[in-house]
């Protein structure tokens, strides 16, 4: 698999296609269907006969290139931009899947404040505290994705954090701690399993693209779970609590609506190109959790599909994307693209471009 030079793309919110397949018209209204009007539906209700009609609104005519040939290209870099990171994503309040967030505030924290203190109890002999810039020698960088569990949004960042194994290992622990829970400011907190964590090296986050976080009071941790949606992940943490519990807790995966997701990052602005000219296509795409097989691309309205694989391609990164082609034919055409994963799993929701050939 030939692999080439990082894609400069943010990811943004996939756009969700919403198809209009009629709409009522009364009988007794001006009519705007002519004589071609299409044969509907007559009833009577309280002595007054009802006749409706449902107006087809035709898709456009696309020239359709069926099994169209092109080099494929794909590595698992890139990031998105802080300001879409944290103002892009869905409309929960307190997790990180939230908008808008105040995470990179202009301005130095406030004298005085605490910097990037965690306070650790629970079913501990004796509670703690820590600061995470004491713990630097500990500190990781990961490439980490963030997706929505019931939402087209998804974005990828270099985070650096000291990993939550680090500090459960200060904590001397009574028997059967099996949970861990963090609390943002706002005392909002999702109880975790706490080896799920530990096996995913979760981190609690104090930089992320580069930026240190910090809020309007001043440093601001985050916990950053891999492959995990995002309603995980908690911002402005204080307070962590490692817990014994009867039950463990369950841990809520991606809707199966929004399983590899995808998106064309082209711009839909001025998507006219010469006949004959090189034409490249990119994306990104990702199912959080498992590996995208392959990327699948038509120019046919989706009676043919060119599969091009992502061989080598990991879980816990997204499929950075690249589709070189031409055209012959000048006229209106829409590329549908869409990602298949290791365990079969097709893209629920295709992505879709249009574009002219001049």
């Amino acid at each position: 698999m030939n692999k080439k030079k990082a894609v400069a793309a943010g990811a943004a919110g996939s756009a969700l296609l919403l198809g209009m397949t009629g709409v009522a018209v009364a009988a007794n209204a001006p009519s705007i269907l002519g004589d071609e009007a299409a044969e509907g539906a007559t009833h009577e209700n309280n002595g007054y006969t009802i006749d409706s009609h449902t107006l087809q609104i035709e898709e456009p005519e696309y020239v359709k290139a069926a099994d169209q040939e092109g080099s494929f290209y794909f590595n698992q870099d890139g990031v998105t931009p802080n300001d879409e990171l944290f103002n892009v994503f869905g409309t929960a309040i307190t997790s990180m899947c939230s908008k808008p967030a105040n995470e990179l505030v202009a301005g130095e924290p406030a004298e005085g404040v605490a910097t990037y203190y965690i306070n650790v109890g629970g079913n501990i002999k004796e509670s703690f505290s820590v600061n995470l810039e004491d713990m630097e020698e500990q500190s990781e960088e990961q490439t980490m994705v963030c997706s929505c569990a019931t939402g087209a949004p998804f974005g990828q960042a270099a985070v650096v954090g000291v990993p939550l194994a680090a500090v459960v290992d200060m904590a001397d622990l009574e028997e059967g701690v099996n949970t861990v829970t963090a609390y943002g400011a706002d005392g909002f907190g999702q109880a975790l399993p706490l080896q799920y964590c530990l096996d995913r090296d979760a981190l609690l986050v104090y930089e992320v693209n580069g930026e240190k976080l910090q809020n309007e009071n001043g440093p601001s941790a985050q916990l950053w779970m891999p492959e995990t949606v995002a309603r995980y992940f908690t911002r402005n943490v204080v307070d962590i609590k490692l817990t014994a519990e009867e039950q463990i807790p369950d841990v809520q995966g991606v809707d199966p609506s929004y399983r590899n997701k995808i998106e064309i990052m082209n711009s839909a602005d001025g998507c006219v190109f010469f006949a004959g000219s090189s034409i490249t296509f990119e994306g990104v795409a990702d199912d959080l959790g498992s590996a995208i097989e392959a990327i699948e691309f038509s120019f046919d309205g989706g009676e043919t599909w060119t599969t091009c694989a992502t061989e080598g391609a990991t879980a816990d990164r997204w499929v950075n994307w690249q589709f070189e082609t031409s055209f012959e034919e000048a006229g209106e055409y829409q590329l549908k693209v869409r990602a298949k994963t290791a365990d079969g799993v097709v893209s629920p929701l295709e992505a879709s471009l249009t574009f002219e050939i001049i």
